[in-house]
C-alpha cells in the first residue's frame, strides 16, 4: 500500500487496450489506454487520471497504479479490441502484503515489511508468560510427586 505497481498485459498491441477492474462488493471499473502516434500509451478514459497511467515496455503494454490504496485491491483484466472482437488476458490480482487478522490482533495501523516493535514486544511477553506457566506446572508436578513418594513410604 502506498507504492506504485505495474500490471502487464501479454496480448498483442492494438490501438486500444482495455483494463477491467473487478473487486468483491464494488462496481466494475473500465479504463482504456490508447496508443499515440508516437508509440506511447496514454490513458484516455478512466475515473482518476492522476492515479492510473498506461505505458509500454519492450513491446508489452501495462497499467501503472500510483500510490496504491485499499480501493485499488482487485483483479485486473486487460483486453484488446480488433474488428469488433475483444480478447482478454489472464487476470492479475492485486493484494496487500498485510494480513487483516494480524493488524486487528496486534493493533497495528499499517503494513510493515518486517516484524514491528509492537509485535516483538508482544512476542517476548507471550514467550515469558508461557515459560512461567511451564515452570509453574513443573513445580506443582514435582511437589505432588514428592508428597506421593512420602505417602508411599509410610
Amino acid at each position: 500500500l502506498g507504492e506504485t505497481v505495474a500490471l502487464m498485459c501479454n496480448l498483442s498491441v492494438y490501438f486500444e487496450i482495455h483494463w477491467l477492474k473487478i473487486s468483491e462488493g464494488r462496481l466494475m471499473a473500465l479504463m482504456v489506454t490508447s496508443l499515440k502516434h508516437t508509440g506511447e500509451l496514454s490513458v484516455v478514459w478512466n475515473y482518476n487520471e492522476t492515479h492510473f497511467e498506461g505505458f509500454m515496455e519492450m513491446q508489452t503494454t501495462g497499467l501503472r497504479i500510483l500510490h496504491v490504496s485499499t480501493s485499488d485491491l482487485a483483479t485486473y483484466y486487460c483486453a484488446t479490441s480488433y474488428q469488433k472482437r475483444l480478447d482478454f488476458d489472464k487476470g492479475v490480482q492485486l493484494y496487500s502484503k498485510c494480513d487483516i487478522s494480524f493488524i486487528y490482533l496486534f493493533w497495528l495501523s499499517a503494513c510493515l515489511d518486517g516484524p514491528s516493535l509492537h509485535y516483538q514486544v508482544f512476542a517476548a511477553v507471550l514467550s515469558f508468560g508461557l515459560l512461567g506457566m511451564l515452570l509453574a506446572v513443573f513445580v506443582v508436578h514435582m511437589k505432588t510427586r514428592t508428597k506421593d513418594v512420602k505417602n508411599d513410604e509410610k
